[in-house]
């Protein structure tokens, strides 16, 4: 896996190299210097696509801690999604990252569960933006052109890995993930209590599936708002470029966007697909490449800062929690539960 990163990771920075080179230093400075201003709007903007993913994994949440505040779960969702954002890990690094970040306020099976469910709901909003969007701007690329074919088999794929995430996650997944883990390190994870917190997590996804499809709906919804935010960016950026496009330009150039994002999900930083996407996306339309190529890397510089964000919430929450008092007592108490269960392991074994 790791010599397939360093792969991708070389290619990118190949194509960086060429199309710098191709299209000139000059060029692609002076589109960034009309932006100007624009990229502290678009970083402005963003916030509130976070702030409506952070109320999609609210939805989820039954019985919310009352002492839970939403600021930490923004920050918690930001932190995960910068994971997500710098490791080749298909979203399941982040998604543990925020549960494990909220552990002391939202118990772990509960808030393992919460993320799945809107890991799925994200994927859902998603398909519906898309779907939207191609609804309304895909007359603008003929039906012969190999362009618009490559939209609709994007389409079937991003719904298709959706059906299969929602199918995985009806099958006990996260047994099924300490049971593998517990073959790698069978000293640590074989245990009762992650066993149990595991088997815990997986009734939770089945009864939320099966009780709470309000709540289901209600965060699709909000992360389909989310997800809408980005063809304001494009069509914001496009004016500020000096190439000011209609609606339907950006909303077929974020939808085909998001569809290379997710056909190539397992790169990290969405290297390639981000500028050049944009890039091909953009020339196909009629539109110079060395503008998609721009409006990608002032893309990557906001989603850059809000990285950088995320993982400074990482950072202060890992300092507050070594400084609270009774942290260390309860990573203690939780490893001598741990240890209790190995030994009651043994003694069994050994009767």
């Amino acid at each position: 896996m790791r010599r397939l990163e360093t792969c991708f990771i070389v290619l990118a920075l190949i194509f960086y190299v060429w199309f710098v080179a191709h299209f000139g230093v000059g060029e692609l400075l002076g589109y960034v210097r009309l932006a100007g201003w624009g990229l502290a709007l678009t970083i402005s903007l963003e916030s509130v696509s976070r702030i409506m993913n952070t109320f999609g994994w609210r939805a989820t949440i039954e019985d919310y801690p009352p002492d839970l505040g939403f600021i930490e779960l923004f920050a918690a969702r930001i932190g995960g999604e910068a994971v997500d954002y710098v490791t080749p890990s298909a979203q399941l690094g982040g998604q543990f990252v925020m549960a494990l970040t909220l552990r002391k306020k939202l118990r772990m099976p509960k808030g393992l569960a919460s993320v799945a469910v809107a890991a799925l709901a994200e994927m859902i909003g998603q398909i519906g933006f898309i779907t939207l969007a191609l609804i309304i701007s895909l007359r603008l690329v003929p039906i012969a052109a190999r362009l618009y074919w490559a939209t609709v088999a994007g389409f079937a794929i991003a719904v298709t890995l959706a059906a299969l995430f929602f199918f995985v996650q009806k099958k006990h997944p996260f047994t099924h993930l300490i049971d593998a883990a517990a073959r790698i390190d069978s000293s640590r994870l074989k245990t009762g209590l992650l066993k149990d917190s595991a088997a815990e997590a997986d009734a939770e996804l089945l009864r939320f599936y099966s009780t709470q499809k309000a709540r289901m709906a209600l965060s699709c919804f909000c992360y389909l708002i989310a997800w809408a935010m980005g063809p304001v960016e494009i069509y914001t950026l496009l004016r500020l470029l000096g190439h000011p496009g209609t609606v339907q330009i950006a909303l077929i150039v974020e939808a085909m966007g998001l569809l290379i994002e997710r056909a190539t999900f397992m790169i990290p930083g969405k290297l390639v697909s981000q500028e050049g996407g944009k890039a091909l996306i953009l020339a196909m339309l009629g539109f110079p490449a060395g503008l998609g190529f721009v409006v990608g890397f002032l893309r990557r510089i906001k989603e850059m800062v809000w990285v950088l964000f995320g993982l400074v919430c990482l950072m202060v929450h890992r300092i507050v929690t070594e400084r609270t008092p009774g942290s260390k007592q309860a990573s203690a108490d939780e490893l001598k539960g741990q240890v209790v269960e190995i030994q009651r392991a043994q003694g069994e074994h050994s009767i």
